[in-house]
């Protein structure tokens, strides 16, 4: 087997993988306080570097790559851009940190700060419902009947100026650690937390942090890519066919 086969498909392989998580960062384009991921790869060491084998090497392959793969996926934390919603139950993180809801029984990390209040005065998620933790771990509830409320730069929740609660921000010392849990949401089980000095922008919402263009380009690259592998793997098993054909009638 021609070794530039393998180069070929372990280059269609990551580049396809590539595209997945580029398309997912586009499809959340406009999803408030989405973090965008990357798809990282590294150099495969060669067959002589990677561990022992029998047998010579091969003068020519020696010096060469051993292709590429995977290496790992990160997620890109750094803010998106505040958008001014005016509605008084959005909020935004101005700095590091993290809102606290609590979706099925389990205490998520999200940027999004999209609230809304339910019919029982409780402050949830606008999407999906999901409860909005306050500090002390209890879920923050409004008077259903009361007027708007007021949140200030500490989180601080007040309604018809009386203290209803504080809203819960956490942050995490290694976000490396840190895994999606769906919707712009992280887990926080297992996580060691931190309180961020972080102030809370009432009226605000944080922005999405996929720049739409910048992934169109890279989506360009790795369509082209896979489409240069592809044409190299069909050119090497092109030419292998003849080899044998050539050998088998001599």
């Amino acid at each position: 087997m021609i070794y530039g086969i393998y180069e070929s498909a372990a280059g269609m392989l990551v580049n396809e993988y590539r595209q997945g998580v580029i398309a997912n960062n586009l499809a959340n384009a406009e999803t408030p306080g989405f973090k965008r991921d990357m798809a990282l790869f590294a150099e495969r060491d060669p067959a002589r570097v990677a561990g022992e084998r029998a047998g010579r090497g091969n003068g020519l392959l020696d010096p060469l790559t051993g292709g590429v793969w995977l290496a790992r996926t990160e997620t890109d934390f750094r803010p998106g851009a505040f958008q001014h919603t005016g509605q008084p139950l959005d909020a935004a993180i101005d700095g590091p940190g993290f809102f606290v809801v609590n979706a099925a029984g389990r205490n998520l990390a999200t940027r999004d700060g999209r609230f809304v209040r339910d019919l029982y005065g409780h402050l949830v998620a606008a999407s999906d419902g999901a409860a909005v933790m306050g500090v002390g771990g209890q879920p923050l509830r409004l008077n259903p009947r009361g007027g708007d409320p007021v949140i200030d730069e500490a989180g601080r929740v007040f309604q018809d100026r009386a203290l209803i609660g504080q809203v819960a921000l956490v942050d995490f010392a290694d976000y490396a650690t840190l895994r999606k849990a769906g919707a712009g949401r992280f887990e926080l089980e297992g996580q060691q937390t931190l309180t961020p000095p972080s102030r809370v922008a009432q009226g605000y919402v944080e922005g999405s942090g996929v720049e739409a263009v910048r992934e169109l380009v890279q989506m360009i690259e790795a369509s082209r890519a896979y489409q240069l592998n592809a044409s190299m793997l069909s050119l090497q098993d092109q030419t292998s066919g003849r080899l044998v054909n050539s050998l088998t009638q001599t």
